[in-house]
């Protein structure tokens, strides 16, 4: 992963938008800026993480952020091993 492209601070913000599952009118308004600026962002995005999708995508911003302490995943009892 550390020979893809860094993405920037706004392209960040759209991927991080995109995984919590918005749409692209939803990132636009939060982020103020227009739904094609989205796409734009998103094509690079998905350019420099070398992925075709958004849940593709998603997966390579959750396996980035692991081990970084920025994100700790949400297990619930039920997703845990039975013994």
């Amino acid at each position: 992963m550390s020979d893809k492209l860094p993405l920037s601070r706004q392209e960040e913000k759209v991927l991080i938008s995109l995984a919590g599952g918005n749409l692209y009118k939803e990132i636009a308004i939060e982020l103020k800026i227009s739904i094609n600026t989205v796409k734009k962002h998103l094509k690079n995005i998905y350019r420099k993480l070398e992925v075709s999708n958004r849940r593709h995508a998603a997966v390579t911003l959750l396996q980035r952020m692991s081990g970084t302490g920025q994100l700790q995943p949400n297990v619930s009892d039920s997703d845990q091993p039975q013994q």
